[in-house]
């Protein structure tokens, strides 16, 4: 019999965690379209859809940080992090802006790029900006060594 069950036990509760984190999100997506419906105002789908994907990005990180120590990746953070952050946040900053500036939301000349609204379309961008993020600020950094 194995000895240390504790890897198993965390990986274990790990996946009870985001079953739990997955339902709960889709309750909340629930209650946000309805509101949605009731009101015509899409503002705050686009939003939560942009949060909930950061929190799970942020979550599935959990299983990638070895060591909880604040050590810096600034490679990771600005080459991959800000990058992603920028594209999953282009589409609801854009629309918020509209929404709140324009007194016809209809009726607006705003650049839309439509390969970003494509990329947003899934969310994968901001899953990727909240994985990188834990993982640029909390994970150890291979060393890196110059072969001159």
């Amino acid at each position: 019999m194995r000895k240390n069950w504790s890897p198993y036990v965390w990986k274990l509760l790990w996946t009870i965690g985001l079953i739990v984190l997955l339902m709960i999100s889709y309750n909340l997506e629930l209650k946000v379209k309805t509101h949605v419906a009731t009101t015509f105002h899409m503002l705050p789908i686009i939003w939560f859809q942009f949060i909930a994907n950061l929190v799970l990005g942020v979550y599935l990180s959990l299983l990638f940080i070895k060591k909880w120590s604040f050590n810096r990746n600034w490679s990771l953070l600005v080459c991959v992090t800000l990058p992603s952050l920028f594209f999953a946040c282009y589409y609801p900053i854009v629309i918020s802006i509209i929404e709140n500036t324009t007194s016809d939301p209809s009726n607006y000349s705003v650049p839309f790029l439509y390969p970003l609204l494509q990329m947003n379309f899934n969310g994968i961008p901001a899953i990727i900006a909240g994985l990188t993020l834990m993982i640029g600020l909390f994970s150890t950094s291979p060393k890196v060594t110059n072969n001159e």
